[in-house]
Order: structure tokens, then C-alpha cells, then sequence
């Protein structure tokens, strides 16, 4: 197919550099002194007269046949991996491949479509990202500012900061832990206000792993809390600032943070594989979105998904110095990178995101797990490619789940990088 014309915004080769530290061994690599920028922000003119009315824009070119990712999809479906799967793959903003697969509940049957709704889990944390950042552009915080200038009542507040919050290097633990099994199960069917999820958060037990900046910890208490901040911030519900300032500017018409959406007809039904049961697999609830919050809250499609990272790029959420914040590895307070060591694949870690390398290229990426769901959301900023991955199963109880994501993903990425 022929390539569609970069956008004024695209990122380029020659703007990225000191990319590919090496570590220890040879077996991690990191971002190192990312620029993945152009060079100026766009500057649009003022029109000193009337501008007539823009002609409607082109339809968009038809989807790509690719039948190795549906023999793909289909087997997993077969296999009974997953009851239903989402795919999409989009490069330099353009639709290369969206379809679903399989069932999005399996009593009554009703089938996955392009429209279906997934709970994303912590995919959700590049858009709090995105959304702090976007405050920060405001006026209205300091990414250096301590998280008691907005909860100042919350435990060892003034000792951690907005920016080691999003990193995971504040020394919080997770809230959202299977430790906390009890509280994950009332979380299932109650929704909560500010104050019931702060309780909720304050009563995990550790709340702390180690001081701020002394190791990367994956927490999705800071995320939890961020999404509080970002309320108190603008005065506007989570659910409502993410509408107005990332999902429309984005053009993501199926993406939401829902209330308690069991039987929501937008969305699909949890799943964990049960091999003693007639289809294979049991019915699982995720917890609720305002329990999730920051987290974990969000629900979208694979479309939807695609166009958000496309929308980063493109420099139609952010400034280009955010997004230099967003896909730079934090460092701590050692000066070494704040590393998530069982993850060799993509081990760095920015603002919301992680940072890896698929054949000597860098990519940003993030994977979202919760009761009844699995994804995973991945661009290839040289290439504009990115794929998205929304399952109705969280991979438990079946050791071929990964595996088979894995060789779904990386035909997704071949193909995209071939059109």
C-alpha cells in the first residue's frame, strides 16, 4: 500500500538520540537521554479573513487482508485460550488492520466486534500520565511538587513526589495486590467516593515497600492517588477530565471510566480459564473502575487504543516537552535507572509508560491485567506502527495464555512493519 504523508508532528530519526545504554551483561537496555520529539510545536496561524468551510476528508483506505493474524486469532479462540480477542494495528495514523474474534460472553453467546468494549487495567496509567502532564502544562502543578501539597493527610506525603509516583519509585506498595483478597472482592460490586478509596488505599497493609527513590516497586496505589489529585486539581470527576481533554482530542468514541458496568452492553464479560466447565471458561468480575481509579479504570477498544498513541505522536495531547517527560527513563536518587528486572523486554520505565527495544528499534509500550481481562497497547514511534491487544480473560490457570499473545504480537508487528 502506498504510505500516507507524514504529519507535521511525526517524530523523526534524526531528532532521537544517545539511544541503547547498555547494562549489565548485555541483557537490558534502556532508552538512555531519549529525545523522541520534533523539533518545534506546531504553530498554527491566525486566518486574518474568513476561511471557507474545509472540504469533508477523504474516506479512510479499506483494511488490510492479512490471514495469518486471523488464523492466528481464530486458533486461540479454537483452543479456547481466550473466549474473545480484540486486534488492531494502525501505522502513521492510517487503519491497517482492526477485527474481533470469539465471544464477548459465552451464556447467552454474543460475539466480539470492532465496537466491543475491554476493561484495560493498567493501560489506563498512560493516560493519568497524560493527564497529569496536561495539568502541569496548566499551571497547576510541578512534576517535583511532594504529593502533600494536594493530600496533605495522607501517610509520609511530603516525602514522595508527583514524578516518583508515576514512575514507580515513591516506595508505595499495591493496593490492588492479591494479598488484600477480601477488599478486592467488595471492590467487585461497590463503587467508591474520594474519601472511601483513600480508606480503602490507607488500610492495605504494607502501604509502604522502601523510601521514595530507592527502587523501582510497581504500585497502582501511586496511579490510584494520582487520579485523585488529577480530580482535586480540575474539579472535574476522573472519568470527565479524561472525556474532555484525552478521549475526544484523541478521537476515541468508545473509550469511558464506566460506574459499576455489569450487564453493560458496551463491554464484555471477564473470564479465567476452567477446564471444568462445558466452554472452558468461568465468569469472573474485575473490580469496580472507581476502585481501579488511576490505576486501572479505564474500558476501551483496540481502535480506540491505536488512535491514542497515534495522537501522542502526532502532538495532539501533549506538548512535545511532556512527552519528553512521558519516554525518558527515570533515574533514582543513585543515578541508576529505575528498572523493572523481570521484565527483560521492555525493563525501562518513564511516566506511565515502559521503554524496551523490538530488533535493535526502540518501543514504548504498556500491558494491562485484571480479573477477567489482559492487554497489551505498543508503538514503534521510527516506524509510527502500533498494535493493540484486548482479551476477555486474564491469562490465569493457563500456562499456553502468554505464549500465544506473544506469537499473535509479533506477527502484528512483522505485518505492520512490512505495509
Amino acid at each position: 500500500m502506498t504510505k500516507p504523508a507524514p504529519r507535521a508532528l511525526l517524530m523523526r530519526r534524526d531528532v532521537l538520540t544517545g539511544i541503547g545504554t547498555g547494562l549489565a551483561g548485555g541483557a537490558l537496555t534502556l532508552w538512555a537521554g531519549l529525545s523522541l520529539l520534533p523539533k518545534t510545536d506546531v504553530h498554527i496561524p491566525r486566518p486574518s479573513a474568513p476561511v471557507a468551510e474545509p472540504a469533508a476528508p477523504p474516506p479512510p483506505p479499506p483494511l488490510l487482508n492479512w490471514p495469518s493474524l486471523d488464523t492466528l486469532a481464530g486458533s486461540m479462540i479454537e483452543r479456547h485460550v481466550t473466549p474473545g480477542l480484540s486486534l488492531s494495528v494502525m501505522k502513521a495514523g492510517v487503519m491497517l488492520y482492526s477485527a474481533g474474534f470469539g465471544n464477548a460472553q459465552l451464556a447467552p453467546k454474543q460475539t466480539v466486534d470492532t465496537r466491543t468494549g475491554f476493561r484495560i487495567a493498567s493501560i489506563s496509567k498512560q493516560f493519568t500520565a497524560a493527564a497529569i502532564l496536561l495539568l502541569m502544562e496548566d499551571g497547576k502543578l510541578r512534576l517535583d511538587d511532594p504529593l502533600a501539597r494536594f493530600l496533605p493527610d495522607f501517610p509520609r506525603a511530603d516525602l514522595m513526589t508527583l514524578r516518583e509516583m508515576l514512575s514507580h519509585t515513591s516506595g508505595l506498595d499495591d493496593y490492588l495486590s492479591g494479598r488484600h483478597a477480601e477488599m478486592l472482592t467488595t471492590a467487585q460490586t461497590h463503587d467508591y467516593t474520594q474519601q472511601g478509596l483513600i480508606e480503602a488505599i490507607k488500610s492495605a497493609d504494607p502501604l509502604f515497600r522502601c523510601p521514595p527513590g530507592m527502587k523501582w516497586v510497581y504500585s497502582n496505589t501511586g496511579f490510584a492517588l494520582l487520579g485523585i489529585v488529577i480530580e482535586r486539581l480540575s474539579g472535574l470527576p476522573l472519568a470527565q477530565f479524561c472525556r474532555q481533554r484525552l478521549f475526544g482530542p484523541a478521537g476515541m468514541t468508545r473509550t469511558a471510566i464506566d460506574q459499576l458496568n455489569i450487564g453493560d452492553p458496551d463491554i464484555c464479560e471477564g473470564h479465567r480459564a476452567n477446564r471444568s466447565l462445558r466452554d472452558g471458561f468461568g465468569q469472573v468480575w474485575p473490580v469496580s473502575a472507581s476502585f481501579a481509579g488511576g490505576s486501572g479504570g479505564l474500558r476501551s477498544t483496540s481502535a480506540d487504543l491505536c488512535r491514542w498513541h497515534s495522537a501522542l505522536m502526532t502532538g495532539k495531547i501533549l506538548k512535545t516537552t511532556s512527552l519528553a517527560e512521558m519516554l525518558t527513563p527515570v533515574r533514582l536518587k543513585d543515578g541508576a535507572f529505575a528498572m523493572d528486572r523481570e521484565n527483560t523486554r521492555s525493563p525501562g520505565y518513564g511516566l506511565g509508560m515502559r521503554l524496551g527495544f523490538i530488533g535493535g528499534q526502540p518501543f514504548f509500550t504498556h500491558s494491562g491485567r485484571i480479573n477477567g481481562f489482559t492487554g497489551q497497547l505498543l508503538s514503534l514511534p521510527f516506524e509510527q506502527l502500533t498494535v493493540a491487544m484486548l482479551y476477555n480473560c486474564d491469562g490465569a490457570n493457563d500456562g499456553g495464555f502468554y505464549p500465544t499473545h506473544a506469537v499473535l504480537r509479533e506477527e502484528a508487528v512483522r505485518l505492520g512493519l512490512k505495509a
